[in-house]
């Protein structure tokens, strides 16, 4: 079996709110869509997120180095030799890990479905069912945060609540008071900084926070490692890493500076599933805990298949509000779970009339 064709295209769904970080403010999801053909007719389908111009590859990027590079790199390979075509995609375009994660999910929702089995099971077999949902409480005056929080609390009993930070430190202090005071013991908030703040304000903001109580972690709030490190030693929290790790590689200086205990995966940003596996692998022998990004569509069923498959994922993760989907196939959490599905591959398909609906022409 070999794989004859590739193809891609941008997909641009709103959101349901407006998401604000220190990065900036985003009203839309953009993803590049990945669709990889054989020639005995089975297709794989993968995604991968645009987070430019906040970080990563834009999308006109993606589609420039898929086609241009990627493409030719899988055109006419046997797609169940997923490890060494992803050392194709490295040589044909090194450190370009947007773009690859989206044609490396597409190689594994298309082994999944020739040998008739769920990514989970490609990745040794599930040690949960799924993956552990946290809420989300959008940015907003400290009143209006505070009654969020306790609507997602009394609907869903989440154990988590994100909420960000990283914009203005004394305001921030005054937005997670809020929040920690709805909160009171019903949960713990994870306060991402999105890299927005300097070491000594993440000291500042951060130690107060602790003091006010509910701090369950502190998701990167400084962008240098140096400064992580020197952050997880004055903080009885633990920090958790999201920019710090792209590549394997990445994830092992994090572990080797004592730099955080937790860390955010994000499929786009690491490579694509095997990447995320192995870095799973460095976080559970070091004795470390991951939470892995459910996003939108076909990125949230793969983080599901990974949460199932990967021992060190014992976090939860936030899903992005959006005001619909590509997925055809019913995927909706169960409580606070997101379940694996059980098919072939993904274990979903695509609505592709909405796929054609959402689609932007570059």
């Amino acid at each position: 079996m070999k794989i004859t064709a590739l193809r891609a295209r941008v997909i641009n769904i709103p959101r349901a709110s407006t998401l604000t970080t220190s990065y900036g403010s985003e009203d839309a999801a953009k993803t590049v869509l990945v669709e990889l053909e054989t020639d005995e007719g089975i297709k794989g389908i993968g995604q991968a997120s645009v987070d430019a111009p906040f970080y990563g590859e834009s999308a006109e990027g993606m589609i420039a180095n898929i086609r241009a590079h990627l493409a030719p790199a899988v055109i006419g390979e046997n797609p169940l030799d997923i490890t060494r075509l992803n050392q194709k995609l490295r040589a044909a375009l090194p450190q370009h890990w947007f773009s690859h994660s989206g044609v490396d999910m597409a190689l594994w929702d298309l082994k999944g479905k020739i040998l008739g089995v769920p990514i989970y099971q490609l990745l040794g077999g599930k040690v949960r069912e799924g993956l552990d949902l946290m809420g989300f409480v959008r940015h907003d005056t400290p009143e209006q945060m505070a009654e969020i929080a306790s609507e997602e609390l009394d609907a869903h009993g989440y154990p988590v609540l994100k909420m960000k930070i990283g914009l203005d430190p004394k305001e921030d202090v005054k937005r997670y008071r809020a929040v920690a005071e709805a909160v009171g013991d019903r949960a713990v908030i994870q306060a991402d900084g999105n890299i927005g703040y300097t070491l000594a304000e993440a000291v500042s903001a951060l130690t107060e926070m602790e003091r006010i109580g509910a701090l369950g972690t502190a998701e990167q709030p400084v962008e240098r490692l140096e400064d992580m490190a020197e952050l997880a030693k004055r903080l009885t929290t633990p920090v958790m890493a999201d920019e710090a790790i792209y590549p394997p590689q990445d994830a092992i200086e994090v572990v080797r500076r004592k730099a955080a205990g937790i860390a955010l995966m994000k499929l786009g940003k690491h490579g694509g599933i095997e990447n995320v596996q192995r870095i799973g692998m460095i976080f559970e022998a070091a004795g470390l805990t991951l939470s892995i990004a459910i996003y939108y569509d076909l990125i949230g069923v793969a983080a599901a298949h990974l949460a199932a498959a990967l021992p060190c994922v014992r976090w939860p993760s936030p899903a992005t509000d959006l005001t619909d989907t590509i997925v055809a196939t019913p995927f909706e959490p169960e409580g606070l779970l997101l379940r694996a599905p059980s098919g072939p591959g993904l274990g979903v398909e695509l609505d592709w009339d909405k796929v054609e609906h959402y689609a932007v022409d570059l």
